[in-house]
């Protein structure tokens, strides 16, 4: 039988102990993830005719940005002037074009803590369907060395995921129309 009391005093010892050696760096600390991705969906509503974006960032991310840009340390991604900063962020820096350079604009339509991801609404008219269509991101480039946006295509069969960084931060491709011929 085991005496709860002297297994809680050792449990309670073990577990300062731990904690000074991650103060002190007797043990390295862990990021909450490895890699800096963020994962924005492109959908066709059918019945409204719109394309249906949704960028996923991390919880983590998100806070770094938000330090980043100077934002008081009681807001926080959970809140709703966190979530809006963010999709302020998003807004200026994913940009929407035609390849012969007319601009596309998204509307915010909201933001929302899901899991571990927060997660920013847009939607917009989908672009003619012969059209080919730019995206360029810099979301969080400033922030991190290795981010990564990734932009995947839910309308097309196989599913294509564009992969923008700090060196790469433009892609082109097709609409609608495109991917139900194969292009």
């Amino acid at each position: 039988m085991i005496d709860r009391p002297i297994a809680r005093r050792r449990g309670l010892r073990t577990l300062a102990a731990l904690a000074v050696a991650l103060m002190f760096g007797a043990i390295p600390r862990a990021e909450a993830h490895r890699s800096h991705v963020t994962l924005t969906r492109i959908a066709i509503n059918e019945r409204s005719g719109q394309w249906e974006i949704v960028h996923a960032i991390h919880y983590h991310d998100a806070l770094r940005l938000l330090a980043k840009l100077g934002i008081r340390d009681n807001i926080q991604p959970s809140s709703i002037e966190g979530r809006a900063q963010i999709a302020l962020e998003v807004e200026k820096a994913f940009r929407w074009s035609t390849s012969n350079g007319r601009v596309l604009t998204p509307t915010t339509v909201g933001a929302e803590l899901e899991g571990d991801n927060l997660l920013v609404y847009q939607e917009m008219p989908a672009p003619a369907a012969d059209a080919r269509i730019v995206v360029e991101s810099s979301f969080m480039h400033d922030v991190f060395a290795d981010q990564v946006n990734q932009v995947l295509l839910e309308y097309t069969e196989p599913r294509v995921t564009l992969r923008l960084s700090r060196s790469s931060r433009r892609a082109e491709f097709g609409g609608p129309s495109a991917a139900k011929r194969g292009g």
